[in-house]
């Protein structure tokens, strides 16, 4: 065969290879999934099963897990509706729980949870707000000393569930743990203070006060002590306001009309030096402090639909 001949095969065959590879290519793409939530979803091994098969290196597969809801985070659009969103999210959902279920003590992936799970949709919900506060639930009990979990556990119970209780003790506890700002504390009894738990609050800031080492710290917490006892006696009267109401039909003029009828003992003591005030609706507020109040009194505070 001449060397002509050899080369022209040669530029055949490069040629046939470099359109047999052109076309595989084609079909890979055209058969590759457009979207998130089709290119990534957990291990098809249940979580009981991928466990004792990691051979001990199970952070490793929960960090692999966890890579993969960054990316998957990345690529979706926030800003869509609930069902345009849902397999996305049920994705990312689905990845976090996988990951902190193969390494439960996986601190970045409690507060990646807390920042990048929740979405605000175009048609006025809070996808995965339940999958998140479940997350950040197992969070707390396996990290307790992180109190940043704690935080945001509080944060999505009271702001999207209205949870004000709970909302409170996540708050506390947050606020208990080494590193934690001042002001977590603070809204700690205030989230107290607005569920009815006055007792749990005020024991919480009598604890910050004397463990406080600065000064202006104790004055603080001592402000806080006063603000609590000022909402226990406007609870009082507003608990005598509806006594008299119920009873007479009408309601009370002033605080002291419900001195006079008996429905309060006697007059109280606003420890700031302020009066209370009874107001038409029933409500008592006092001249020297505003009350402790988380935005709204009851329900979510978001004014989004919690799914």
């Amino acid at each position: 065969m001449s060397a002509v001949t050899r080369s022209l095969l040669s530029l055949g065959l490069l040629l046939g290879f470099g359109s047999a590879t052109a076309a595989l290519r084609s079909s890979a793409v055209a058969r590759q999934p457009s979207k998130p939530e089709l290119q990534f979803d957990i291990p098809a091994f249940p979580i009981e099963v991928a466990k004792p098969f990691s051979f001990g290196l199970s952070s490793l597969v929960s960090d692999l897990t966890f890579l993969e809801a960054i990316q998957v985070n990345g690529a979706r659009k926030q800003s869509t509706s609930l069902a345009q969103g849902r397999n996305d999210d049920r994705v990312l959902s689905r990845l976090l729980q996988y990951s902190v279920d193969l390494d439960p003590k996986f601190r970045g992936a409690y507060r990646f949870t807390a920042a990048a799970l929740p979405r605000h949709t175009s048609d006025g919900y809070a996808a995965n707000v339940f999958a998140t506060e479940q997350i950040l639930r197992t969070g707390v009990r396996e990290r307790p000393d992180d109190w940043q979990i704690a935080f945001q556990l509080g944060f999505i119970e009271s702001f999207y569930l209205g949870k004000i209780r709970e909302a409170g003790d996540a708050m506390a506890r947050a606020a208990r743990l080494e590193g934690a700002p001042r002001y977590i504390g603070l809204l700690a009894t205030r989230l107290q203070a607005e569920s009815g738990d006055l007792a749990t609050a005020e024991q919480m800031a009598s604890e910050m006060e004397a463990q406080a080492s600065e000064e202006a710290t104790r004055d603080t917490w001592h402000q806080r002590i006063l603000d609590l006892q000022v909402e226990r006696e406007l609870r009082k009267i507003e608990t005598a306001a509806a006594q008299f109401k119920a009873r007479t039909g009408g309601a009370a003029r002033d605080v002291a009309t419900l001195v006079a009828s008996h429905d309060l003992p006697a007059l109280p003591h606003e420890p700031r030096g302020g009066n209370y005030l009874l107001q038409p609706d029933g409500e008592a507020r006092s001249t020297a402090t505003p009350r402790l109040r988380i935005r709204g009194r009851f329900g979510t505070q978001s004014g989004l639909i919690a799914q």
